[in-house]
């Protein structure tokens, strides 16, 4: 058997939510439970960083914060 939970929020926030799940063909309490089950099969902040640091260690060599900007920017006019 399925549980009931009750969340109070403001109205601003309950009709923004609504107006989403609308958007996107299902009802607020299914918008809510996704949500809720997106959040927790999400990975951690640990899990993230230390995928992060395993990148990090992974790439080799040197990159200035000058040649990075230089990167962006070319990305940038790439769009």
């Amino acid at each position: 058997m399925a549980e009931k939970i009750s969340v109070y929020i403001d109205k601003e926030l309950h009709r923004a939510l609504k107006a989403e799940a609308s958007l996107r063909g299902k009802s607020l309490s299914q918008f809510m439970v996704d949500a809720a089950l997106n959040a927790l099969h999400s990975p951690g902040r640990q899990e993230s960083a230390s995928k992060m640091n395993h990148i990090r260690e992974s790439v080799k060599g040197y990159v200035s914060s000058e040649e990075l900007r230089k990167m962006r920017n070319l990305g940038r006019q790439n769009e």
